[in-house]
């Protein structure tokens, strides 16, 4: 295939920037891997997972008082819904259950995928929502799969 095979699929106009943004990736990946490597060098493999556990069990109670505050003024009910550039929806409900500190993320009613660079596979859909959890938490957390423990997340197909 080559770009413009597909009506609005341009592919890449910059493949040696592209692999340097993937090299880059790669090396911040091994940078990553060598320090936590340190880390149980130093302190053992025990120490290291029982504090990364640490890390995400306070992220995901800072996540559940969140969604107990939210809930307060909300009624425990969050609606959104955003039109896109090509006309298509992203609908978002998000019901609180102020019990459990726990919130379900319901994208029913969005437009199907699109043939653009527009569509959210369920990945980054996870990525927003853990990152703009923890910008709503209030104070700094690490950024970590903890904030998404008290989250459902329903995606239609």
């Amino acid at each position: 295939m080559l770009p413009g095979d597909f009506d609005r699929c341009s592919g890449t106009h910059n493949i040696h920037g592209n692999l340097a943004d993937l090299r880059a990736l790669v090396a911040s990946n091994q940078k990553g891997i060598h320090l936590v490597q340190e880390l149980i060098s130093c302190y053992g493999l025990e120490v290291v997972q029982a504090y990364m556990a640490h890390i995400q069990h306070h992220a995901e109670v800072a996540v559940r008082n969140l969604l107990r505050d939210v809930s307060t003024t909300t009624y425990g009910v969050l609606r959104a819904s955003e039109k896109m550039d090509d006309g298509s929806v992203i609908n978002l409900r998000v019901e609180i259950d102020s019990q459990e500190g726990s919130a379900t993320f319901d994208f029913e009613g969005k437009s199907p995928m699109v043939i653009n660079n527009l569509n959210a596979p369920r990945a980054i859909t996870k990525s927003a929502i853990i990152y703009s959890l923890r910008c709503m938490v209030g104070y700094d957390i690490p950024l970590n799969q903890g904030c998404l423990a008290p989250i459902h997340l329903l995606i239609p197909k």
